[in-house]
C-alpha cells in the first residue's frame, strides 16, 4: 500500500512540485514563509584569535571626521532645518492668471 501512495504522489507532481492551485480557472498565489534564521553562535577562543573580534559599530551621524583638513561634525554641520529649506521648492509670491484659450475655427469667410 505504501508503494501505491508513493506512486500517486509522484504522479501528481508537475516539474518536481505540485501543480498550481486553481479556483474558477484562476491561479491562487500561495506564499511560502521563510523559516527563521538561527543566530550565529558566538566565536570560540580559537576562532577569535584566528579571525579577530568584530569592531564595535560607530554612530555615523554623531561622529567627527577630518575631510580635506576640516573637521566635520556629522549632522551638526547641516542641521535638518537647513537641509529642508534647501530642498523645498519656494512658493510663488502671486498667482499667475490663466491665459484664455481662443478657439480657432479654420473656415473661409
Amino acid at each position: 500500500m505504501a508503494s501505491n501512495e508513493d506512486a500517486s504522489a509522484v504522479a501528481d507532481l508537475k516539474g518536481g512540485h505540485p501543480p498550481a492551485v486553481k479556483v474558477g480557472g484562476m491561479r491562487i498565489v500561495q506564499h511560502k514563509k521563510e523559516p527563521e534564521k538561527p543566530e550565529q553562535p558566538a566565536l570560540t577562543q580559537e576562532e577569535e584569535e584566528e579571525f579577530g573580534s568584530s569592531p564595535p559599530k560607530t554612530d555615523k551621524h554623531h561622529s567627527s571626521a577630518v575631510v580635506s583638513g576640516a573637521v566635520t561634525k556629522g549632522d551638526k554641520d547641516f542641521p535638518p532645518e537647513a537641509v529642508k529649506v534647501y530642498h523645498d521648492k519656494p512658493m510663488p509670491t502671486h498667482a499667475k492668471p490663466r491665459a484664455p484659450q481662443i478657439q480657432h475655427i479654420h473656415q473661409p469667410r
